[in-house]
């Protein structure tokens, strides 16, 4: 008897340990995970760093029976690709990665607007900012897993680690990218970005034609020397109307999965801190 309840403990104990981590389909680029809301429905959404808040599709809402408010619709909210009208509903649970959390805030927009092509669907919603920072975000692309935990991971102590501050602006996290070892520019490192992208201005001091070039490879794109990715696909992209939306924040470009997933990062939102797990 005393083997099985000690077998029973150590098994209960291992899948608390592990309770945050969960596995992630890439299909899109994207981080996105099983949630549940309100204990009865389940959707798949995005882990977004470049989002402030929950958003949740308004049709899925509505099929889904969540009361999206009536009236008329809150300001517009702007994306990288479009813009959607915006709608305050209520969550009473959402589940994810193990954790449950209650009475939720959420804003039902037109994934659509920000994801016109549809070939590989869209995600149910996003999980952002006012969420996330509770949390050590962890993403292991080459293992396709996500870990959520709201004290600090035991793998930041015991694994070999790379460490790169960012700047939190309003909701971005803001990063010092050089480019091929000789351009360094700001830019917004965000998990539910597809590709890299690039500014205009940003490919012409690159050496591209962004009037005929959409599409290039940089040799290297490194943060601090400390987190790599080298022959990384990037794609010209006008932030013009993004920008205006956020007045006063510079960027040249979003460092998505092209980037990321070649590693397993941590990004630390107490401490403004990106720690790159660094293989033994």
């Amino acid at each position: 008897m005393k083997t099985i309840g000690l077998t029973v403990l150590f098994f209960i104990l291992c899948t608390f340990a592990e309770a945050g981590v969960v596995p992630f389909d890439p299909m899109r680029g994207l981080v996105e995970i099983d949630v549940t809301i309100d204990g009865r429905f389940k959707g798949k959404f995005g882990v977004d760093t470049g989002a402030d808040r929950i958003y949740i599709d308004r049709e899925f809402a509505k099929k889904n029976g969540l009361k999206v408010g009536s009236g008329q619709p809150q300001r517009p909210v702007a994306g990288a690709m479009g813009s959607s009208e915006a709608w305050s509903v209520s969550f009473r649970s959402l589940e994810m990665a193990g954790e449950r959390l209650y009475n939720l805030d959420a804003t039902a927009i037109d994934m659509a607007a920000f994801i016109p092509d549809d070939k590989w669907g869209r995600p149910d919603g996003l999980i952002g900012y006012d969420l996330l920072q509770r949390f050590y975000v962890t993403v292991d692309y080459p293992h396709r897993e996500l870990d959520l935990q709201m004290s600090e991971p035991v793998s930041l102590r015991k694994d070999s680690l790379d460490m790169v501050s960012f700047r939190n602006k309003r909701h971005l996290i803001l990063v010092d990218v050089t480019l091929n070892d000789s351009i360094k520019v700001p830019m917004i490192l965000d998990y539910c970005a597809s590709q890299v992208f690039v500014s205009p201005d940003l490919a012409r001091m690159l050496g591209m034609n962004p009037d005929k070039e959409r599409r290039g490879i940089l040799k290297r794109v490194s943060l601090s020397d400390k987190i790599v990715s080298l022959d990384v696909p990037v794609v010209v992209s006008d932030y013009t109307n993004l920008k205006k939306g956020l007045r006063g924040i510079e960027f040249e470009g979003i460092l998505g999965a092209g980037f990321l997933f070649q590693h397993k990062i941590t990004i630390d939102y107490k401490r403004n801190r990106i720690y790159r797990h660094c293989k033994d």
